[in-house]
């Protein structure tokens, strides 16, 4: 499965002929500043992909968010088993490039409009493809988790926070306009409609350690221990049978919108797909 993100087809083949399995990178002109903020390292058959514009706390920005999508399209291009998805420097994520947007906006309401569209659209194709991964997929965040950066750090299939993180949606108090990138689906489903609805209205920072008594993270860890722990979870869910991790994934999201009879259903019929010699 091939997740193609930006300008093509042809811009991705000229990009993916210039980075290499390893997570090098040559020094072709193409690309190269969307490839330079994303670092891909890879750790046997888990690629470890990291935001790496820690001068701006890794704000997403277009650019940011193509450049995800090229590297997991890479990793998963060259047989990568498991992702491992952070943050390099003292942040997942601060959310949306303010700056960014300011610049654009500027321009007047069309651009705004127009900017608005392109972050959420590319960002939408992220939180889908980290969702629908052919792999397990591992966040392991540290520092702030803001705004649609909640939204990506939690569509991951097993989320680790160090005790650094702190998660924060801060759209409807600061900004006026409602939590994004799949944070309205995925918290509801993590947290339940109460504490959801608090943590998007309220706009508090929840730490760590809440985080992972609420559910909203599998565990909190020591910072020094973060990349390890996620490594080890990711190397252990890249060797169980990637079929049954898919299938499982697809009953547990689904099963919010299904009926018992409806869920008990697709488990045996995953049971007989699965188990047959």
């Amino acid at each position: 499965m091939l997740l193609l993100f930006g300008v093509g087809s042809l811009a991705c083949h000229a990009l993916c002929a210039q980075a290499s399995p390893k997570g090098g990178v040559s020094s072709g002109p193409v690309f190269l500043d969307w490839v330079a903020m994303i670092k891909t390292t890879w750790h046997q058959r888990v690629a470890m992909l990291s935001l790496d514009r820690p001068a701006s706390l890794n704000a997403l920005d277009p650019d940011l968010l193509h450049a995800l999508g090229f590297a997991l399209n890479e990793a998963l291009t060259h047989g990568a088993a498991g992702i491992v998805l952070k943050g390099e420097g003292r942040a997942f994520s601060a959310g949306a490039d303010l700056r960014w947007f300011a610049g654009r906006s500027a321009q007047g309401p069309e651009a705004h409009a127009a900017a608005l569209s392109e972050m959420l659209e590319i960002g939408g194709r992220i939180v889908q493809a980290f969702i629908k991964a052919p792999v397990p997929v591992v966040s392991a965040i540290n520092g702030p988790c803001i705004g649609g950066a909640l939204g990506i750090a939690l569509a991951t299939d097993v989320a680790l926070a160090a005790r650094s993180a702190y998660f924060c949606l801060p759209q409807v108090p600061k900004l006026g306009i409602v939590p994004d990138l799949g944070a309205t689906w995925v918290l509801p489903r993590l947290v339940g409609r109460p504490r959801a609805m608090a943590i998007s209205l309220l706009g508090d920072k929840i730490p760590a350690e809440q985080a992972e008594h609420w559910g909203m993270v599998w565990r909190c860890v020591d910072d020094a221990e973060l990349q390890a722990q996620a490594l080890a979870t990711a190397h252990g869910l890249a060797a169980m049978p990637v079929e049954a991790i898919i299938a499982t994934r697809r009953l547990i999201d689904e099963s919010p919108a299904s009926s018992i009879q409806w869920q008990l259903a697709q488990e045996a019929h995953q049971q007989q797909a699965l188990s047959r010699p």
